[in-house]
């Protein structure tokens, strides 16, 4: 049996695509899966399959996963599910994966993001404290990688976005800005680690007296 990775999942209607050695997106069904786990499926996972022919074209069956991915999947809660999700998808460049009462699911590279009500403030308990009144994301700081940091950098201003801190070069070898998302979440935008600087950095000052 050929052997592809699903590429893209839609768990609401049940339906996802794989893309197979010929690097082609071959449509599945939930009702083309063995073990009928569909809900447990992960884009990333690598599977198994026959192909069949049907008047609207190839599909995969017997569809069979052989190892799933890992992935860390981070939930905010938003006040207004549709303008986080506007934010995310045309501004920040995510996919939109699911889209259900009360939670939209989106996915840009191997970073999945969930949008959830309010109901995620309750935990834990707020105690008396009213829950439009809590401080969201207090202590956590949410990293994205951009291999063009000047030209998103460039993007967000246009776009109006909050820009917490400035586009910096940092001592640890990459460029990075602080932004802040409709709701308040603070994240740092990053370009990646310029290895040989730092480590031409750490040759430079071996042997420098203490």
């Amino acid at each position: 049996m050929p052997q592809g990775t699903i590429t893209r999942l839609n768990h609401t209607r049940g339906y996802g695509f794989i893309n197979t050695p010929e690097n082609e997106d071959l449509f599945f069904h939930r009702s083309n899966i063995t073990d009928g786990q569909f809900s447990l499926l992960q884009v990333g996972d690598q599977v198994a399959y026959t192909v069949q022919f049907t008047s609207r074209g190839p599909r995969a069956d017997q569809v069979q996963v052989q190892s799933q991915s890992v992935r860390l999947q981070v939930n905010l809660a938003v006040k207004d599910l549709q303008v986080s999700a506007a934010f995310y998808t045309e501004t920040f460049g995510f996919k939109e994966l699911s889209n259900d009462p009360g939670y939209i699911l989106l996915q840009r590279n191997e970073l999945v993001l969930g949008l959830k009500t309010d109901e995620l403030l309750w935990y834990p308990d707020p105690g008396e404290q009213p829950v439009e009144s809590l401080a969201r994301g207090v202590g956590v700081e949410l990293v994205l990688e951009i291999s063009d940091i000047g030209q998103f950098h460039a993007k967000m201003q246009q776009a109006g976005v909050a820009i917490h801190e400035p586009l910096t070069e940092q001592p640890w070898g990459a460029t990075d800005f602080r932004m802040l998302d409709p709701d308040g979440y603070y994240w740092r935008i990053t370009s990646p680690r310029d290895r040989d600087a730092v480590q031409a950095e750490e040759e430079s000052t071996e042997g420098e007296p203490a």
